[in-house]
């Protein structure tokens, strides 16, 4: 199937993604996941802080159309001035499927907890590039644009990908 008969993306970007290799983290020792925190463990390294035992998988690249949310925007609270840096990217749902992104039960294989690593251009030029820890990460994933396809069933046509860096102030 061609790519137009199910849309099309529109301003396109490059989404560097690194998937959370979620079996790697629960087998390293002494880290994994921790449920009460809902956050990966970290392990010993010497240092106060340790080091994470986040394990991803290799960086896949998927054309992309940011979207703002609240990126980059300026709030005021308790503790000053805070930058949100939500950003949704919407991603090409055929994309996925010759990718191998999508299983044999029609689900994304990307989920909550992948991270972003940045964002280029069509010609590899750095758009936006994201710290790593604790990282741009995907909260939550929506299927999009159904309907697109003038011969025949419709079918999903977009994934939207909403991310942040984590905020330890709403757990306050």
């Amino acid at each position: 199937m061609s790519l137009l008969t199910r849309g099309r993306l529109i301003n396109k970007f490059i989404a560097v993604i690194a998937r959370l290799d979620t079996e790697a983290t629960a087998n390293v020792a002494g880290g994994g996941y921790d449920d009460v925190f809902d956050a990966v463990k970290p392990v010993s390294d010497g240092t106060q802080l340790g080091a994470s035992s986040r394990r991803e998988m290799a960086e896949i690249r998927l054309h992309c159309q940011l979207d703002r949310r609240s990126w980059g925007e300026r709030t005021v609270d308790r503790g000053g001035g805070q930058t949100r840096s939500d950003i949704v990217v919407t991603l090409f749902w055929e994309e996925m499927e010759n990718q191998g992104l999508i299983d044999a039960n029609g689900e994304p294989l990307l989920k909550q907890g992948d991270r972003f690593v940045r964002i280029e251009t069509l010609k590899g030029q750095i758009e936006a590039t994201f710290k790593p820890d604790p990282g741009m990460l995907f909260d939550e994933l929506e299927r999009a644009g159904h309907g697109l396809d003038p011969f025949g069933t419709p079918r999903t046509n977009l994934l939207y990908v909403f991310a942040s860096y984590p905020r330890l102030e709403e757990d306050i």
